[in-house]
């Protein structure tokens, strides 16, 4: 009997198809292959059409729902001549610092502006841009399986283990069959040398892992791949897009969002969350297709709310996972203070505002370059959401984000009037001076969001006694002058309205 089998093609389409359903990639479901107990190198076998042992080609096509192993299989495989399995017909010399994926769903337009980028347009740099756990490490994998053959070579780096340039460039000309000197410039132009003789397809995961140290030499070896004439492509993944001067000829950026709502729906309906359709929609409307934050939030409204999407939405709450929590606030951290200035304003506002009208409210003297500056700024890092209408355009946050700035505010106020009530000096009011917590333009204090979560915080801390704190607070601003208030008086008298003083 034939010790070894190819797939035809008509039978890898079919194997596509049992895949898709499955929300599997091709080659990076970890599942997929230990359920065929084989290895992500012979599935990749697989897929190019490759002889693999008989065994793990029914295994594998079983394992995706195949039954019909044979209808997948070419009739030539039937031959009872043996044949020995051959080797890898491609070259995929560095893949072992690629994650595995659960499941991947959708991406459709994505995946074609990218595979046109760089199979039709040959752009030498790709990167992909969004928020943490958007799914850009995914999209990157789906896009190989995607565009692998069309490639001498495969090299994925993960920028999370090797995030030195030093490290990156020795590992790359190890892995090319070349030595490593110890000058970088050096070595960057041998790489580049190398890539201008063979079509590789290079893939640097987590630019932002990078050091400030490392920053710099990164952007010189990536302007330098940029500006050199040569066949291979590195796609780049990072929270922020590239700000450095690059062939805009050569280099493409994709700012990736939220998933669709069919695909949303998929994968809701693959965690079996139950709920009407018009329940699951705002469900992902709430979290804006973020598939990381609709992941987590599942376990929540399993074990909480028994399944019940409905409950849950009742709520009027936004649960986000402390992992996705604390890699948010890290970004936040490193954002400027006109940034975070900018961040809060949107925060509080929670609807999309004009550039003019933001300007118009900032206490701190911002002149109009630096405010366009830091909007791009937070524009490049996808922390923002544009809104084009006929007359100005105007900038918001999504609802994810807009939970972690809202409960990184309450923190910050609480934190300031601990500090001032302490101290008795008003020197420790930052935001609570900067900003007017009561939204501009309502005078519905009992509604507004804000001001109710700060009231509930500082009443866990003061209880009865807040009220009196707080008018302590007031009497302190009669010997200073309206600069040095600021929106410090406003803001502590609608707390006492707030509280019903």
């Amino acid at each position: 009997m034939t010790k070894s089998l190819q797939a035809s093609k008509q039978g890898l389409a079919i194997i596509d198809q049992a895949r898709q359903r499955q929300g599997w990639t091709k080659t990076s479901t970890a599942r997929w292959w230990q359920d065929a107990h084989t290895s992500r190198a012979t599935l990749r076998r697989f897929w190019q059409g490759d002889r693999i042992q008989r065994e793990i080609f029914i295994a594998i096509c079983q394992a995706v729902g195949v039954s019909d192993w044979e209808a997948i299989a070419d009739a030539d495989s039937f031959s009872h001549e043996p044949v020995a399995d051959i080797a890898n017909s491609t070259p995929y010399l560095d893949w072992y610092e690629a994650p595995d994926v659960e499941h991947f769903y959708g991406r459709e337009p994505e995946l074609a502006q990218l595979e046109r980028w760089i199979t039709q347009e040959q752009c030498k740099v790709v990167t992909v841009t969004g928020l943490p756990g958007i799914g850009k490490t995914a999209l990157a994998l789906a896009l190989v399986d995607r565009i692998q053959t069309q490639f001498a070579g495969l090299i994925w780096k993960s920028l999370h283990v090797t995030p030195s340039i030093t490290t990156l460039l020795d590992s790359l000309l190890n892995t090319l069959g070349q030595p490593a000197t110890h000058n970088i410039q050096q070595n960057i132009q041998q790489l580049v040398k190398l890539l201008r003789q063979r079509q590789y397809l290079l893939i640097l995961d987590g630019l932002d892992a990078v050091s400030e140290q490392d920053k710099d030499q990164y952007i010189y070896f990536i302007q330098q791949l940029n500006r050199n004439p040569y066949k291979s492509c590195i796609v780049i993944t990072s929270r922020k897009k590239l700000s450095i001067e690059l062939n805009t000829i050569h280099s493409c950026s994709l700012a990736l969002k939220g998933l669709s709502e069919t695909n949303a729906l998929q994968l809701l309906h693959f965690k079996q969350v139950t709920g009407s359709i018009v329940e699951l929609k705002a469900l992902i409307r709430l979290y804006s297709g973020h598939p990381l934050a609709l992941k987590l939030v599942i376990p929540f409204i399993q074990s909480v709310f028994d399944g019940n999407t409905h409950a849950f939405l009742s709520q009027n709450t936004v649960l986000i996972g402390h992992h996705l929590q604390t890699i948010l606030k890290q970004q936040f951290a490193q954002l400027s203070a006109v940034e975070r200035d900018i961040i809060y304003w949107l925060a509080i506002w929670q609807e999309p505002i004009s550039l003019c009208r933001l300007q118009s409210h900032l206490l701190s003297s911002v002149d109009s370059a630096e405010l366009i500056e830091s909007i791009a700024g937070l524009e490049q890092r996808s922390l923002l959401e544009k809104w084009i209408g006929a007359e100005s355009t105007s900038f918001t946050l999504q609802p994810l984000l807009m939970k972690v700035v809202m409960d990184e505010l309450v923190g910050q106020i609480t934190h300031e009037i601990q500090q001032i009530t302490d101290h008795q000096d008003i020197q420790y009011a930052k935001i609570l001076r900067t900003h007017c917590l009561l939204r501009p333009g309502t005078d519905d204090i009992a509604g507004d969001r804000l001001l109710t979560q700060l009231r509930e915080k500082l009443w866990r801390l003061y209880g009865v006694s807040l009220a009196e704190g707080l008018r302590h607070i007031l009497s302190r601003l009669e010997t200073h002058t309206p600069w040095a208030i600021g929106y410090i008086g406003y803001n502590i008298a609608s707390l006492l309205k707030l509280i019903g003083v």
